[in-house]
């Protein structure tokens, strides 16, 4: 059994059951949401991230696919091959021909501007065997001689015809455009002849600031690179890891196209896609905290949206719960107070629905219960005195017992035996009435008292009466109030045979745990007019009475044998009066085997 203190109330019970109803579902569904949030959060910011790079590959491809468009039109376009051709035959024969120079550099860079003009900004170089160079940007002081020690410059002039040679990004070789564009992309061809012979090296570069402005590094950590095929970072926006090495390069190697890892203490995003020129590859790696930030942000408010919902909910639960549970807490406050004794206190809860019914049911009952007491009270008082009035009554005749019992004895020391036995009589009825202190006695001594009795009333007569009785033997030990059956023999004597000779039988039995009394007299009997009218005093209802006068015992009457079985039995008893002129009259009780308890709500029932 738990304590005391963690002993909970019904207000408290249904409280605690509403919110297990609502927070373990509530907390299950939002634990099953939150892990599938955040697979579905991780699956859609891989998304996001592929999409963006799909973008950022497609915008750097079509530029690398530009600059490949211009090597392969100057590669094939006639008439410049021409010009660089008998440029190299010239040289090679010693006959320079200054004008024709002139007219040749003239063509040349116009179709370098032509080509290039109508997209992004390409800085195209086509430097010749002999040390000069035609471009499509402005003229400029170009260190050939320089470029051509370039290690990268010499890797390119190794390569065979028609292959092109990715450098990756360099600081800019062009003067005038080195201010603006610090670091260029750059590619290289050979130009050659059928005998293998270099007749010219064709050069194009883009800004390096070109490709790293498509990158999409607007989230705080993020970082979106193009990689080398040895790891080199090609493009960044940081110009500080220009030229140095991806530190996650074996990572882009060899995981899949996207993945989680640890990075810096923090979890990354690392996404790659390789791009169809040079095997470059573009890398995104931003932190996931940031990646999802957006989506996380729409999550919290949506978690915080149901959050207050629910307190709402919570709220308005336990409001509505105290309003349905005042009213039996009121009726427990009452009933706890009527248990202490206060039965004046009412709960006064009313209304339509079962709890207001159970509430006037309720103060009906404590008016009936109040109304109850204040009955039996009365009771008790006109019990009280009619036991002070038997008291009183008894005075005499313990009086006269003491006298009677020494004129007994002085007549038998005289030899009268008949009036000894007379006497006898006598005293033994005053004894039964002095000695007895309980108000119920058995049948069996209730007949001795009336065997008693009636031997007296013979003595006082000339003409005898007959005291016949029919008692089955499990009748005689039920208990009932005493003198009940006095006051009937007594009415039978004076009303019946009018204190004449005659017969008078007693017939008891039980039946049905009842217990059956019949008491039959031959006398004149009586009409139906005075019968009637006996019956309805008995039958009508009984005022409180006055103390009885204590002059004899007969004068308890047929109304206080009525009293005393209604103060005993309450509507459990039958009186039955049947009645004929010279035919006699029978009275007939019909009461419980069994004295019931006092405390319950007398109700007038009986049948007369």
């Amino acid at each position: 059994m738990l304590p005391r203190g963690w002993r909970l109330g019904f207000r408290n019970k249904l409280l605690v059951a509403s919110l297990l109803c609502l927070l373990l579902p509530a907390s299950i569904t939002l634990y099953i949401s939150n892990s599938y949030t955040e697979h579905i959060l991780r699956s859609q910011v891989i998304q996001n991230e592929r999409r963006s790079l799909e973008q950022e590959s497609l915008y750097i491809s079509n530029l690398l696919s530009n600059m490949v468009l211009v090597a392969n039109y100057i590669q094939f376009d006639p008439g410049i091959t021409l010009i660089l051709k008998e440029n190299w035959q010239r040289n090679k024969l010693h006959e320079p021909d200054n004008a024709k120079h002139i007219l040749d550099f003239k063509e040349v860079t116009d179709k370098l501007n032509s080509v290039t003009s109508m997209m992004e900004k390409t800085f195209v170089t086509v430097l010749t065997s002999d040390g000069q160079y035609y471009s499509n940007y402005a003229y400029a002081k170009l260190d050939v001689g320089a470029l051509l020690k370039q290690p990268w410059m010499e890797q390119a002039r190794q390569q065979p015809a028609f292959e092109l040679y990715w450098a990756g990004v360099l600081a800019n070789y062009i003067p005038t455009a080195a201010p603006s564009s610090p670091q260029v992309l750059t590619i290289a061809r050979n130009l050659k002849l059928s005998s293998d012979s270099t007749y010219a090296t064709l050069i194009i570069s883009i800004a390096e600031s070109r490709i790293s402005q498509i990158f999409n590094d607007n989230r705080q950590g993020q970082e979106t690179l193009l990689i080398a095929p040895d790891g080199t970072v090609l493009a960044s926006r940081d110009k500080t890891r220009l030229g140095q090495p991806f530190a996650l390069m074996d990572a882009v190697k060899h995981s899949a196209d996207s993945g989680f890892m640890d990075y810096r203490g923090e979890q990354y995003l690392l996404s790659s896609l390789e791009i169809p020129y040079g095997n470059y590859r573009i890398v995104s790696l931003a932190p996931y905290r940031e990646a999802v930030s957006q989506i996380s942000a729409t999550h919290r408010w949506s978690s915080a949206v149901q959050i207050v919902s629910g307190a709402f909910f919570l709220l308005i639960l336990v409001l509505l719960v105290r309003q349905f549970t005042k009213p039996v807490i009121r009726l427990d406050q009452v009933a706890a107070r009527v248990d202490r004794g206060e039965l004046g206190i009412r709960s006064g809860v009313r209304g339509y629905d079962e709890i207001g019914r159970l509430g006037k049911s309720f103060d009906h009952m404590l008016d009936r219960v109040e109304r109850m007491i204040i009955q039996i009270k009365v009771e008790q008082a006109q019990k009280r005195k009619a036991e002070l009035a038997m008291l009183q009554s008894q005075i005499n005749p313990h009086f006269l017992f003491n006298i009677l019992n020494s004129i007994r004895l002085r007549i038998i020391m005289r030899g009268d035996e008949e009036n000894a036995e007379l006497l006898f009589s006598l005293s033994r009825l005053l004894r039964m009435t002095i000695q007895q202190r309980d108000e119920y006695t058995t049948l069996h001594d209730e007949l001795h008292i009336v065997r008693s009795y009636v031997e007296l009333l013979n003595f006082r007569q000339s003409e005898e009466v007959t005291l016949d009785t029919d008692c089955t033997s499990e009748s005689l030990g039920v208990k009932i109030p005493r003198f009940l059956l006095q006051p009937v023999i007594e009415n039978a004597y004076i009303h019946g045979l009018h204190q004449e000779s005659g017969r008078i039988l007693i017939r008891t039995r039980t039946q049905d745990h009842r217990l059956l009394i019949e008491i039959e007299d031959n006398g004149q009997g009586m009409d139906e007019v005075t019968l009637g009218r006996l019956r309805a005093e008995l039958s009508s209802e009984w005022q409180e009475k006055e103390a009885m006068p204590s002059s004899r015992l007969a004068h308890i009457g047929m109304s206080n044998v009525y009293e005393r079985l209604y103060l005993t039995y309450g509507a459990a008893f039958q009186i039955t009066i049947n009645s004929l002129p010279g035919q006699g009259t029978t009275f007939r009780f019909e009461l419980p085997e069994e004295i019931p308890d006092q405390g319950y709500e007398r109700e007038r029932g009986s049948d007369v």
